[in-house]
């Protein structure tokens, strides 16, 4: 509806501008400058369609024009800083080598395995010097003195000196068989006798050759009977007996372990 009212406006104005535009009667009243009514009558019209089109009396500000000018942007790329890389020298240390040997405080046995269960094959007198071999837990292997065997040494009873790492690690041999220690044999004997009440006073000096290198002792035995225990390697004892007039006394001398005992031969002597 507005739209019709609006177009009727204007035709109506454009009626009477035709209309101004007839010849007319002169007036002596100043009127509107007909020159300017096309004008006028254009700016109405303007006006009345930017009212219709934005909804609002006030006319619309023309929109800026769009910025073309490229800005000034310098791009600023980091650069990584320089790396020098300083070569090091590296030194070697070539440790010093000095054959392995092995010294004893002791006499010490020499096995042919790692404990007493093993066969001793030599003793290692006190002070003497050995090489070792190799080595295995808490035992070294060494090789016996002129002979072309090895035997283990309990590490306990041994002196290390000189580059013992280079060794090898030995295997451990099967545990042996055991059996009983060779017997003992007799070097000799030394007796005395002196008067005594009854019969005669025996001072009896035994000494006898250590066959047997696993033995766990000795047993002496005066007419069957032990009369005292030794440690292994003990090789000699002397012993004080009465005997009576007329009798003799026997003696024996046994080497043994928990395999089993071996007994010397037999010395019999007397006081007549």
């Amino acid at each position: 509806m507005k739209i019709l009212n609006k177009t009727l406006l204007i035709m109506t104005m454009m009626s009477l501008l035709v209309s101004c535009n007839l010849p007319a009667r002169p007036t002596s009243n100043p009127g509107i400058d007909q020159s300017l009514a096309g004008t006028i009558v254009a700016m109405t019209l303007e006006a009345l369609v930017t009212k219709q089109g934005s909804g609002s009396s006030t006319p619309s500000a023309p929109l800026p024009a769009p910025n073309t000018t490229q800005p000034d942007f310098t791009a600023t790329i980091p650069v990584s800083p320089t790396v020098t890389l300083t070569a090091t020298q590296t030194t070697t240390i070539t440790p010093t080598f000095s054959a392995p040997m092995l010294s004893f405080e002791g006499n010490t046995n020499c096995r042919e395995g790692p404990g007493t269960d093993y066969k001793v094959i030599i003793v290692l007198k006190k002070g003497q010097k050995i090489e070792p071999v190799g080595a295995q837990g808490n035992y070294w292997v060494v090789k016996v003195p002129n002979q072309n065997t090895t035997c283990w040494v309990a590490a306990d009873y041994a002196t290390p000196a000189g580059s013992t790492w280079t060794l090898p690690t030995v295997t451990t041999p099967l545990p042996p068989t055991r059996t009983p220690p060779l017997a003992p044999t007799w070097s000799k004997w030394n007796y005395n006798c002196s008067f005594a009440a009854g019969g005669s006073n025996l001072l009896m000096e035994l000494i006898w050759t250590d066959q047997a290198f696993d033995e766990t002792g000795y047993r002496v035995y005066r007419n069957g009977e032990v009369i005292i225990t030794l440690a292994a390697g003990v090789n000699t004892y002397t012993d004080n007996f009465v005997v009576e007039t007329g009798k003799n006394v026997d003696y024996n001398v046994e080497a043994y372990n928990d395999a089993g005992a071996s007994k010397s031969s037999t010395i019999t002597v007397s006081c007549q």
